[in-house]
């Protein structure tokens, strides 16, 4: 479906700095509930990628042809190559953006979202600011070109509220040594420690797209849940959006371990005093309260470097945390250490040199 303005008929976007959408035309300004209903809205019509011919989506989404889906542009008519979880793209030759509302109905609607705050500007601040602590980048890593490829993506997420309880055993040793006489005395003591309780988890985290890697997902936490509102389609104009591929059933595990991970520290952490500490027996029972699927702002960048592994740069698009998987220019990096040295040969022999005249 295509967002236009009611004012100029132009295509709105999501603005971050304002929390509102707003036409880029005009300049007319929207809050979210005014598109709630999906007036103004039209939607493009699905048609086969196979049978059309397709090998590679038109928006780089994804290269693998059983993956592909193809749309009608609303506004241009041109057909939009993606793939077949993206919610929300844009034209390639208009640059309307759109969100696919047949990608987004019955299960694969989100419950709840977390819109962006950070816009493009301030992401290449930030970006500026975390190169520069990379000094031997290569030059496909300088701002210009990483900023002009980035993209501003909803990924989607499963949230899970997870109560935990039951009971954690474990040994603790003491030792203390006494002098009686001529003798050393060394007493050691062991100690049966039992702890029992329960704990509750609200929004664990579980990135819901096998596409994407895990622990990048997990390196720009935390998000900040008290922002996370009832899933609204204006929020997705302007950004690339995913549906996910794992459903709750699959992440469920994963977020059982952070919990029970966390509760078994809880659990250690009353167990003071002891020189050495050893868990023997651990029964913890999860139970979920609530596993919501969510979509979560993140700008992310793959760079295909030197035919090597794929090298990614990942960030928050709430908080503008990053996180990147950023190569050395070992061209770069020698010429650095090369210059150093010479420049250190000079120092030394004038330093040489005037301790000689001074004779």
């Amino acid at each position: 479906m295509e967002y236009k303005c009611k004012v100029c008929g132009g295509q709105v976007r999501y603005e971050p700095e304002l929390g509102k959408l707003r036409c880029p035309f005009c300049g007319t300004e929207y809050e979210m509930d005014e598109y709630a209903d999906h007036e103004h809205v039209h939607e493009p019509e699905p048609a086969q990628a196979k049978e059309a011919g397709f090998v590679k989506a038109t928006d780089d989404s994804t290269d693998i042809q059983d993956d592909l889906v193809v749309f009608s542009c609303p506004h241009c008519g041109a057909e939009l190559v993606t793939d077949k979880d993206t919610i929300a793209s844009k034209c390639v030759f208009c640059q309307t953006p759109m969100v696919i509302e047949q990608q987004v109905s019955g299960k694969f609607k989100p419950q709840m979202v977390i819109p962006f705050e950070v816009d493009k500007k301030q992401i290449e601040d930030l970006y500026e600011q975390y190169i520069k602590t990379k000094p031997f980048y290569p030059p496909e890593y300088s701002k210009a070109n990483v900023i002009e490829k980035i993209k501003g993506i909803y990924l989607p997420f499963w949230m899970f509220d997870l109560k935990l309880s039951g009971f954690v055993q474990a040994e603790g040793e003491r030792t203390m040594s006494r002098t009686t006489g001529d003798w050393i005395i060394t007493d050691h003591f062991v100690y049966q420690i039992n702890r029992q309780g329960k704990q509750v988890f609200d929004n664990i985290p579980v990135i819901a797209s096998s596409k994407t890697p895990k622990d990048a997902m997990d390196a720009i936490e935390p998000f900040d849940y008290s922002k996370m509102v009832q899933y609204n389609p204006g929020y997705l104009p302007g950004f690339l959006a995913q549906r996910y591929d794992l459903d709750e059933r699959k992440t469920f595990e994963i977020s059982n371990e952070r919990a029970q991970a966390t509760y078994q520290q809880a659990m250690t952490d009353t167990m003071a005093g002891y020189q050495m500490l050893r868990i023997t027996n651990a029964q913890v029972k999860p139970t979920v309260q609530d596993a919501s699927y969510t979509l979560c702002p993140v700008y992310l960048l793959f760079m295909d470097y030197d035919h090597d592994e794929d090298k990614l740069i990942a960030i928050n698009g709430q908080t503008g945390k990053i996180v990147g998987n950023i190569p050395i220019d070992t061209q770069k990096r020698n010429r650095y250490f090369v210059t150093r040295s010479i420049v250190a040969s000079v120092i030394i022999e004038v330093i040489i040199f005037a301790a000689f005249m001074l004779l």
